[in-house]
């Protein structure tokens, strides 16, 4: 896909993460309603398929890319997001659900540490596209089967309200919809570096083999913050500890301007892989703890993430936009960063009505033990 601009191609990405997200607005309710089991069954099969579809695409056949990596791989994904972070609250107390949750998102970058290593090798060397993709699927559909024969659930009093009624009592409170917005602006920005940071350090004339470990690099510090949130939530709080993670995050971001040898990679590599694994890590953590029903903390994370995918899906987009054919990395580090750092401050502002209101007693918001 040479022939296509940085902003077309980032659509893929973009989209994938956007349904991942935003159809936990139907995996939610479901998965409430007691469809856990078919809600995995049915998004693991879509994930392999997709998978397996992928290595039949041929080169410049984006639009195919697009439907089956793009819309297909994120379906699949989505169905079983919520569902599989959501569980984990069935089974663990507030003191240890935080650290728990935490724990269980970090398989996510202990994947994509291995994962691109092993397709890099796949891809360039004797094996091939077509191969290396189904060897890369077959893979995953093994690990999906294990995560379908492992998950176990409680059973939990079924719904007393309706998914229209949950809208409307969120649609009350504050602090869920400041969450949501400041949410929302954040991912608006929080993609750059990871959609960018590779071929920023390209265009910057270091070496490619070396700027695609940068994204492992990443996802290495990824892992190490996302393993620590628990503790860290667990005497900080998990609102402090996120709008500690956005402001640094949006910091990191607006200092991707400055990127210029290997040494900036790997610094701003590390820096924003551990702080926005701390990010990622409390996302869901922060639902649940501004969900006074555990029954139904599938609908608000369905209402939640709807709106917060907005972010990821135009985020991808307009960075490649920004950046145009010359590659003008302060505008789009400049923007997104400061998107970013606006929806840090709207987290700041929920701690502040916290703070008036009285609330700081409430350990798992403000901190201490979670």
């Amino acid at each position: 896909m040479t022939n296509y601009p940085p902003s077309a191609i980032s659509w893929i990405g973009a989209l994938t993460s956007f349904l991942t997200v935003n159809v936990t607005l139907i995996s939610g309710p479901l998965y409430d309603r007691g469809w856990f089991y078919r809600l995995m069954i049915v998004g693991s099969l879509l994930q392999s398929l997709s998978l397996f579809a992928l290595s039949f695409t041929k080169p410049g056949q984006f639009y195919l890319a697009f439907m089956v990596q793009g819309v297909i791989s994120g379906f699949g994904m989505g169905l079983t997001y919520a569902p599989s972070i959501a569980v984990v609250s069935q089974h663990f107390s507030s003191r240890k659900r935080t650290l728990v949750m935490s724990l269980v998102t970090s398989g996510t970058p202990l994947g994509s540490m291995i994962h691109p290593i092993m397709l890099n090798n796949l891809l360039n060397g004797t094996v091939g596209f077509a191969k290396g993709v189904r060897a890369s699927a077959g893979f995953v559909s093994a690990l999906l089967l294990i995560a379908c024969l492992s998950v176990r659930t409680r059973e939990l009093p079924a719904p007393t309200v309706g998914y229209t009624v949950v809208a409307r009592k969120c649609s009350r409170e504050v602090l869920f919809i400041l969450m949501t917005v400041g949410s929302t602006l954040f991912q608006t920005g929080f993609y750059f570096p990871l959609f960018y940071l590779q071929l920023d350090s390209t265009k910057h004339g270091i070496d490619v083999n070396f700027s695609f470990y940068s994204l492992v690099i990443m996802n290495a510090a990824c892992f190490i913050g996302r393993c620590m949130t628990g503790t860290i939530a667990a005497y900080a709080g998990v609102l402090n500890s996120t709008i500690a993670s956005t402001v640094a995050c949006s910091a990191i971001i607006i200092s991707m301007i400055a990127l210029s040898d290997m040494a900036s990679v790997v610094v701003l590599g590390l820096a924003y892989g551990y702080f926005s694994g701390v990010f990622i890590a409390l996302i869901v953590p922060l639902v649940v703890v501004l969900t006074p029903d555990l029954s139904e903390l599938g609908a608000r994370m369905g209402i939640c993430f709807a709106f917060t995918a907005f972010g990821g899906l135009l985020g991808g987009p307009i960075s490649g936009a920004l950046l145009g054919s010359q590659y003008k990395w302060w505008i789009a580090s400049l923007f997104t960063g400061l998107v970013s750092l606006v929806g840090s401050l709207i987290f700041v502002v929920m701690r502040l009505i916290i703070y008036r209101r009285g609330m700081s007693g409430s350990p798992s918001i403000a901190g201490g033990d979670t």
